[in-house]
């Protein structure tokens, strides 16, 4: 009978340090560092500018071939119906003598070759009456931006003696920006020319609320 008493405790000692071995082990494999499924999240937010800033400059090359061929059917399609479309002349935006049209305002313009007024001569102040084609040989599609010397995103290249208030009018919209330098040695870089296209996005579409024209000014 002892010898069953003493084959009892063994067993039971046995049991007991097999147990705790095992608690050690689970307790050592917590403790280890558990490897981050998501990268990072500031590489997560520069990647997305990145791919940001690539649909910006793939929709405005879009455009700036509709805005060269005069495609005004292919370029309503990029207008929203409320927010419609904005004409600056020049880098200050004047919300109160601005051209803005709708998808089918612009179309219509288009072929009645209706003369429109889109704002005021920098220096006399006279006010710019002209059809829309006039008007984009001017103040739009005034040089190949196709084409520019340099091009940015949300980043103004350009700035003269001209109020820029694009940032007050949209807060929080996105811009590119294409820019000649100059043209004629002789003026020193003053005939600088630069195209900024205003963008605001929904429901994943990106749509065209502004096209601003900038130059030297008196």
């Amino acid at each position: 009978m002892k010898y069953f008493y003493l084959i009892l405790v063994v067993c039971i000692v046995t049991a007991c340090n097999q147990n705790g071995k095992k608690a050690n082990e689970t307790s050592a494999d917590t403790s280890k560092p558990v490897t981050p499924v998501i990268e990072p999240k500031d590489s997560l937010s520069a990647e997305g500018n990145a791919q940001a800033d690539t649909l910006l400059l793939q929709t405005s090359h879009t455009i700036l071939t509709t805005l060269k061929q005069k495609d005004f059917q292919t370029l309503s399609g990029f207008i929203h119906p409320e927010w419609q479309l904005l004409f600056s002349p020049y880098a200050y935006i004047d919300t109160t003598h601005s051209q803005i049209l709708s998808p089918y305002e612009l179309q219509a313009a288009a072929k009645k070759s209706s003369v429109l007024t889109w704002g005021t001569y920098d220096g006399s102040g006279e006010p710019i009456k002209m059809n829309i084609s006039q008007y984009f040989d001017k103040f739009v599609y005034n040089k190949d931006y196709l084409n520019a010397k340099e091009k940015s995103v949300n980043k103004f290249i350009s700035g003269g003696n001209s109020l820029n208030n694009l940032k007050e009018v949209y807060p929080g919209s996105d811009f590119t920006e294409f820019y000649f330098p100059g043209f004629d040695p002789k003026y020193d870089g003053m005939d600088w020319q630069t195209l900024r296209l205003v963008f605001r996005k929904e429901n994943n579409k990106l749509y065209l609320i502004a096209i601003v024209h900038d130059q030297w000014t008196i």
